[in-house]
């Protein structure tokens, strides 16, 4: 189908499914939910097949976490769009009610990349037809199977036309921006500038989940051994190639040691995917020359988990996203040097500080310049549909999951019905009784108490020779 045809069936399927209300899209949603747990072992499959990630990988983020989302979707997260009736004052509004009701955007285009190609899709694509899209799908030219065993599953359920999937590299993510009402990338830095130019040409709206360079501080008063296994875990889940990765360690002195000692027997033994592609190895290659010509030590080869000390400040491998099975660590000073050292990145995503100091953390958590902060654990939130994702900096605009999410895929709208028979005292004539009336309402609200109540009287009486004046004014 040409491109052109896509988005003319994705249109007039959206306008019919606008439609139907909250609660049957939701219902429909809980039987893709069903159906998308009957294959769950064909999505680990084919995401293992074409990401050559571990098997154990795809099962804890590819399929099974995402069950909660048709749940939360369908339920608790559709109350942010659900109607809401406006809190208007009789006093100042007289015989006025008002609502507000949430209108989807239209067709919601989705950009994805390889590295959870079912998860992340996931993520955008369940709010998105919950709130009334239809949407538009471009997964990675790396990932097609993905994408199309996904469509099959949801089109068994929704309306033709309503889901369309679309393959191919950056001139199909170009035409999915220009056709669509709202975009949804998800990518790097770079695409990301070239989306959000594209998009700001026609004034369309974006949400932009890019990279990160997250850091994780290690405090010395941190549980070592659950510490050095969950930084070692944020750090090599699906082999580094997770933009929430832990890309940067800063430890205290006194901790350094020890967990360096852990974090180099745990990379010794644990078992490490291939990367999924030539352009990604690399980037990991380039890097890791680039700290050893510089004097850093590496413990460990790639491929494989490497650990790196006295690695330069200024080295690629410190600065630039790897996304590869590889972790620099670096003893500080002070929880001041490490929360500065985190926060001097053009990223900003995700920040996990290890500490068994509740009250440091907190306060860590406060100064970070991320999206997400976790204490004690990494890039969890991510499997949390109702915690919001969101950066700073670099690492894009926009939310998703949460409400903040399905938010950004409405128009809101408000509706006001008034049955009022006078006419309101701002209108004509432009009166000195009518300035004497403005003058005295602001009297009213700035008094507080029985004054307030003592006004209120005068307040109405006023409005009430306003009226008569407004009536006598109209007459012919």
């Amino acid at each position: 189908m040409e491109l052109s045809s896509v988005f003319v069936a994705a249109h007039a399927a959206q306008v019919e499914w606008s439609r139907r209300s909250l609660p049957e899209r939701g219902a429909l949603l809980r039987e893709i939910g069903r159906r998308f747990a009957a294959r769950g072992a064909d999505v680990a499959a084919v995401v293992v097949g074409e990401t050559k990630k571990d098997p154990v990988d795809a099962w804890f983020s590819d399929v099974v976490p995402n069950l909660d989302l048709f749940d939360y979707w369908s339920g608790d997260g559709a109350k942010a769009i659900a109607p809401k009736k406006a809190p208007i004052s009789a006093l100042k509004f007289p015989k006025k009610e008002g609502r507000l009701v949430y209108e989807p955007k239209g067709v919601i285009g989705l950009i994805t990349p390889w590295n959870y190609p079912a998860a992340l899709t996931l993520r955008t694509l369940v709010p998105a037809l919950m709130a009334g899209n239809a949407v538009v799908y471009k997964p990675s030219e790396h990932t097609p199977k993905t994408g199309d065993l996904l469509a099959e599953v949801f089109n068994q359920v929704l309306p033709a036309g309503l889901l369309q999937v679309v393959h191919g590299a950056g001139e199909a993510g170009q035409a999915v921006v220009a056709g669509s009402d709202h975009v949804v990338f998800i990518g790097s830095v770079a695409t990301g500038r070239k989306v959000a130019m594209q998009a700001a040409a026609s004034l369309k709206s974006v949400s932009l989940e890019l990279g990160g360079k997250d850091a994780a501080i290690v405090l010395a008063d941190c549980e070592i051994e659950r510490t050095a296994a969950g930084v070692f875990w944020g750090a090599m889940t699906n082999s580094g190639q997770n933009c929430a990765a832990i890309e940067r360690v800063y430890a205290e002195k006194a901790v350094y040691p020890e967990l360096v000692k852990h974090l180099v027997g745990l990379a010794a033994k644990a078992p490490i995917a291939q990367v999924a592609t030539e352009a990604q190895d690399q980037i990991i290659r380039r890097h890791l020359d680039d700290a050893k010509a510089r004097g850093a030590t590496l413990h460990g080869s790639y491929p494989g988990a490497v650990i790196l000390e006295n690695v330069p400040a200024d080295a690629a491998i410190a600065t630039e996203e790897t996304f590869g099975p590889v972790l620099p660590v670096w003893s500080v000073d002070s929880v001041e040097e490490a929360m500065r050292r985190t926060n001097d990145s053009p990223y900003g995503l995700t920040t996990s500080v290890w500490t068994t100091n509740y009250s440091t953390a907190e306060s860590i958590a406060a100064a970070a310049k991320a999206g997400v902060v976790t204490i004690n654990n990494s890039a969890c939130t991510a499997a949390m549909p109702f915690a919001p994702w969101s950066g700073r900096k670099d690492s894009g605009t926009g939310v998703t999951s949460s409400p903040l999410a399905i938010l950004e895929m409405v128009q809101p709208k408000f509706i006001l019905i008034d049955r009022n028979a006078d006419p309101e005292v701002w209108w004509f004539p432009l009166s000195d009784q009518a300035t004497a009336l403005a003058k005295q309402t602001l009297e009213w609200l700035s008094s507080q108490g029985i004054a307030k109540l003592g006004k209120t009287l005068g307040l109405l009486g006023a409005m009430k020779k306003r009226v008569a004046e407004q009536k006598a004014w109209q007459k012919p």
